[in-house]
């Protein structure tokens, strides 16, 4: 991908328009005759002749290019980004002047998405053709592990583990190899939560049941916990979402940011008032789905996508293009399709 240019208007080339004349001083020729041979009786006659200037010049394509061209045709240009995975671009026409300005849709822009903790704007990181570690498929899910400083990408067959120290890609591999209790089955999304870190509480979704694992920092290795079909008394309730429709969604220890606008003494039926022990998020079409996580394990009211605080900074991913989600020292947001 080219990277964005900076858009500078060229200097368009004047033309003027050529004339032509007679200099040869005679009177007639500013009445536009010009002289004959004498006649038998000496006199002098005249004949008309048209004197000017010639035809303005075509503005054809071709013309256009040799006499006023803004740009070499065929060439493009990006500029600032723009919605969430787009870049302001403008192409040059077959005359060579530019076209309007235009938000167009690159894919090859947004690998990912990142808002860092305590910022109210998002970065995006685009596809890194030399990153060997990195995704070649489309992510279906996330794992935040907030104490190692990684994220565990997972696909269809693979997992990808990114730095977010340095944001880079350090390990990859088939994904069976560390869940072999996925293998056979479809993905649909997963969360992590510390707990007593350095350890962290892993739960995925896939095929027809729920999955549970804990992160081990000493081994540093995803242990099984338990299998159950899904998805149990978590997903019941008037605000819960159909397991089977979520595209991802992360998990916090109270809420640093405030994200949370719900009465967790309220959802719960606590005795007395009491601040979120944890929360989980999970990301639909259209809705974002908050969860307790401490006290009731019920859901808040879903929030319409757009309004849920994060994903109205600028520079926020689009709803349909979230694969994979996690927190760790920040939101992150992984491109699915």
């Amino acid at each position: 991908m080219r990277p964005p240019a900076i858009l500078a208007p060229l200097l368009a080339v004047g033309c003027g328009l050529n004339t032509f004349g007679v200099t040869d001083g005679a009177a007639q020729l500013s009445t536009g005759e010009s002289p004959t041979a004498p006649t038998a009786t000496g006199e002098v006659e005249t004949q008309s002749t048209q004197v000017g200037m010639t035809d303005t010049p075509s503005t054809g394509a071709a013309d256009n290019c040799e006499l006023a061209p803004e740009c070499a045709a065929g060439a493009v240009e990006d500029g600032a980004p723009c919605e969430s995975c787009g870049f302001l671009r403008r192409t040059c026409q077959a005359d060579c002047t530019w076209t309007p300005l235009a938000c167009e849709q690159d894919l090859d822009s947004c690998a990912y998405w990142v808002l860092p903790s305590g910022q109210q704007a998002w970065e995006r990181a685009p596809v890194d053709a030399n990153a060997s570690f990195a995704p070649q498929t489309t992510v279906l899910a996330a794992i935040g592990l907030a104490p190692q400083q990684q994220i565990y990408v997972l696909t269809a067959n693979s997992y990808h583990v990114l730095s977010t120290a340095t944001r880079t890609w350090i390990a990859a591999g088939p994904r069976d190899s560390i869940f072999p209790e996925l293998a056979g089955t479809t993905l649909y999304h997963a969360n992590g939560i510390p707990s007593s870190p350095p350890d962290t509480i892993v739960g995925i979704v896939a095929g027809t049941d729920g999955f549970s694992y804990t992160f081990i920092d000493p081994g540093q290795m995803f242990t099984f916990e338990n299998q159950v079909p899904c998805c149990g008394p978590s997903f019941t309730g008037p605000n819960a979402p159909d397991p089977y429709s979520v595209r991802d969604g992360w998990g916090q220890l109270d809420d640093p940011e405030g994200w949370l606008p719900a009465d967790v003494q309220a959802l719960c039926n606590l005795d007395q008032p009491g601040q979120p022990f944890g929360y989980s998020v999970l990301i639909g079409d259209g809705f974002v789905y908050p969860q307790d996580v401490g006290y009731c394990f019920e859901f808040y009211a879903p929030i319409p996508f757009a309004q849920f605080t994060p994903f109205t900074y600028p520079g926020s991913p689009a709803n349909d293009l979230i694969g994979g989600a996690a927190v760790v020292d920040g939101l992150w947001i992984f491109r699915g399709e």
